[in-house]
């Protein structure tokens, strides 16, 4: 049986267990640290359009009477600080091939919600010009509560993945210093079995794939270990990430040979938009949220030629329900296969 690449239930994971993409949790680089800037930037920014929304959704919830200019004031400071946001992200997105695994995994996760903030404060914005003199109207009310929901979003996931690099990086501090004081034993002490010796050939394969710099989301690896051989299977949206695989695994210690299957699924605008207009639909479902903070998603979302397979695992049957029903709503789908396994 082949070795799924996925992490565990969010529900379980611990920092420890919490994926290899968190190993280097701080940035190093140039380029690097200037996508951190950034997220900071869309971080603060969006609790500013939050406070806007807020101010908005608190007049239109008590039926105040002020003016269209004061309305229109508070939405022109949130749709000011949303267009910065927008402008923030086509910057980190011009760095992702440089940006920390979990920077890259970020973005994916953040697209579609700036997506849906920028969609409801137009709405927001056309409602308010339309409504001129009934500005407590439903369909305004809605727009602005929208809003609100939407940036806070956008703050708590780039808070959250800035603050478990942190955590990820202090345990990476005092697992090092762990070790540096293991080496400094007395010279009489029993020699420490090194890690790497200690690991299972599966156990090393499994850590060198889930430390691909693009495995993301829209992809899913398995691997079997027969003797010192690895057969490689899946699915996977970037051309060089089954090349990437194919070189990992055969730079693990004690691989004798590695055969591929895993393949490379179709440029698809088409598709593209059915992986996003997916995720958002399984991973903004309140019942599936917590999911989103596993810096390896759980649930796998493939698609090809309009078909979406959901692989990987959750933490119940009913999620792996309301995961399959959250995918057949998704527009111009063609079918579902729910692969999910479900925990006890």
């Amino acid at each position: 049986m082949a070795t799924q690449l996925v992490g565990p239930p969010a529900a379980a994971a611990s920092f420890r267990d919490g994926g290899n993409s968190f190993e280097q949790a701080m940035p190093v680089t140039a380029a690097q640290k200037e996508v951190d800037r950034l997220l900071k930037k869309i971080a603060s920014k969006a609790d500013v359009a939050s406070v806007h929304a807020e101010k908005l959704a608190a007049i239109t919830r008590i039926g105040s009477r002020l003016s269209f200019e004061t309305h229109a004031t508070y939405l022109n400071g949130a749709k000011d600080a949303i267009n910065e946001m927008g402008s923030d992200f086509r910057n980190v997105h011009e760095l992702r091939a440089s940006a920390l695994p979990w920077q890259e995994l970020l973005m994916i996760r953040m697209e579609p919600v700036l997506v849906g903030l920028a969609t409801h404060t137009n709405d927001a914005v056309e409602r308010l010009n339309e409504d001129r003199g009934k500005l407590e109207s439903q369909e305004y009310r809605d727009a602005v509560g929208n809003m609100k929901g939407y940036a806070a979003q956008v703050h708590k996931l780039v808070t959250v993945n800035l603050d478990y690099a942190q955590a990820r990086e202090r345990l990476n501090f005092l697992n090092a210093s762990d070790l540096e004081l293991v080496e400094k034993r007395s010279p009489g002490a029993a020699p420490r079995v090194s890690s790497k010796a200690a690991k299972s050939l599966e156990e090393r394969v499994r850590s060198e794939l889930m430390r691909l710099p693009y495995y993301g989301v829209f992809d899913h690896l398995a691997f079997r270990v027969d003797g010192d051989r690895v057969t490689l299977s899946g699915h996977v949206s970037w051309p060089t990430l089954k090349t990437d695989a194919e070189g990992a695994a055969r730079s693990v210690e004690g691989v004798g040979a590695v055969a591929s299957d895993i393949k490379v699924l179709p440029v698809s605008p088409i598709d593209n938009r059915i992986r996003l207009a997916t995720y958002w639909a399984i991973y903004g479902s309140p019942s599936l949220a917590r999911y989103r903070l596993d810096p390896h998603p759980p649930i796998r979302i493939i698609v090809e030629n309009g078909h979406v397979t959901l692989k990987g695992a959750v933490g119940s049957s009913m999620d792996r329900t309301i995961a399959h029903m959250e995918a057949n709503r998704v527009p111009g789908t063609f079918s579902v296969t729910n692969n999910l396994q479900a925990g006890s």
